[in-house]
């Protein structure tokens, strides 16, 4: 009874475990697979360059390696090239293992040393930094802790927790093992302790891969024994790939669903004309999401985003797990791959499409006014110190002209 009532009221969590990877990191693997638990283990690159095989393991066995800067410093200590060249050096590294280990590396996840993101001075700048080096926001869904949302956690880049096992406490020795098991019945739920607060947030729980082996396994046995349901991260769930002419039955009825209506000929001829610039998510068989685009006729040595479309069905597993970000992630590094130095796309007159763009790094460039007909009234540029200004810009020239529609033209240059 106790199982089925747990299984009932349990909420999601995704474990990750920092300062990967270690000598006996395939055991540790093992015991997790045995669990049914995979993680995203936050790499250091000199560890990897000690333990490559360990690594290539666990990406081998249904696990993640992210990003956690080559030698661990506190990243408010050190200069934004430092930082730069911490996160580049072990990008190589991961990149190595995963190829060698013969999986397709499935996203580019960081979290900070000490959750130091830079202090006021540099956070911003270093939050653009891992964007602009193609990170991705961790897409871990339902976390509605206030204090989560309250510190811009959602909008972060860098990978947090909601709970932090406090296992490093055990440098200080074995006898604080008990106090941390204590710990994790304790009701805090707004002050990080929300482990039993269920129904409620999903929770983002951190662990240390030094830890005894002892250690390790108790703690797993304290974080199973509570109402948490352990998922794979998202990213392992759905893979981005190029559509392709076989796809036509499922992607094009969703393109001409939730985009632009076109005959399954004409569908063809746009995979055709502008090879790799058509990218389908898929969970499975199920098609979680498109996105494709083609070289801009306006502008040389550009692309155009035209469309993006995800499914948000709340029934489907993957639903609102940061797949829009992932797949306009994926756009940017074939429009990379190919040349391409900028990207522009038109928005909907929608705050909240306006708002994921903004997130992902794109500004605005242009407004254009239009009627009820489509027909344009008036196209404006938008100079870079006005961007802060443009939503106030929007709604004068909806007022000048009865606009039906006021739309911006969003850019993002591609480095």
């Amino acid at each position: 009874m106790e199982k089925s009532v747990i299984a009932e009221t349990a909420k999601r969590a995704w474990l990750t475990i920092d300062d990967a990877p270690t000598e006996d990191m395939r055991q540790r693997v093992d015991e997790l697979n045995a669990r049914g638990i995979r993680a995203v283990w936050f790499c250091l690159g000199e560890l990897l360059e000690r333990y490559p095989e360990q690594a290539a393991y666990a990406v081998a066995n249904g696990h993640i390696l992210g990003n956690h800067s080559y030698d661990h410093p506190a990243f408010s200590k050190i200069s934004l090239e430092e930082a730069r060249k911490q996160i580049e050096r072990t990008e190589r590294l991961l990149d190595g293992i995963c190829a060698k280990a013969g999986v397709p590396r499935p996203v580019k996840l960081f979290r900070f040393p000490y959750l130091d993101d830079g202090g006021d001075g540099k956070r911003g700048e270093l939050q653009s930094m891992l964007r602009r080096m193609g990170f991705e926001q961790p897409g871990f869904p339902g976390v509605t802790y206030a204090w989560w949302k309250q510190n811009g956690w959602q909008e972060r880049i860098d990978v947090g927790c909601t709970y932090d096992t406090w296992d490093w406490r055990l440098q200080e020795g074995g006898e604080m093992l008990p106090k941390l098991l204590a710990r994790m019945d304790e009701h805090e739920p707004e002050h990080g302790r929300g482990l039993n607060d269920a129904p409620g947030s999903n929770e983002v729980v951190m662990m240390h891969a030094w830890i005894p082996a002892k250690a390790f396994r108790q703690l797993l046995d304290r974080l199973q024994a509570k109402p948490l349901r352990f998922d794979p991260p998202v990213h392992l769930a759905v893979r981005i790939r190029p559509a392709e002419a076989a796809d036509l039955a499922v992607v094009h009825p969703f393109q001409c669903d939730y985009l632009d209506r076109e005959s399954a000929e004409e569908w063809k001829r746009r995979l055709a004309s502008n090879p790799g610039m058509y990218l389908a998510a898929f969970a499975g068989d199920d098609l979680a999401g498109i996105c494709y685009g083609h070289p801009s006729r306006r502008r040389e040595g550009a692309a155009d985003l035209q469309g993006i479309a995800v499914n948000l069905d709340h029934r489907k597993p993957y639903a609102r797990r940061g797949i829009g970000s992932r797949l306009l992630r994926a756009f940017e590094r074939v429009c990379a791959e190919k040349g391409f130095r900028r990207i522009g796309v038109g928005s909907a007159d929608d705050p909240g499409v306006e708002a994921f763009y903004r997130t992902n790094g794109y500004r605005p460039v242009e407004i254009v006014a239009k009627d009820a007909d489509g027909r344009e009234l008036e196209r404006a540029a938008i100079p870079p110190e006005d961007a802060d200004r443009a939503k106030e810009r929007k709604e004068a020239l909806r007022r000048k002209h009865g606009a039906a529609e006021v739309i911006f033209i969003f850019a993002k240059t591609l480095d």
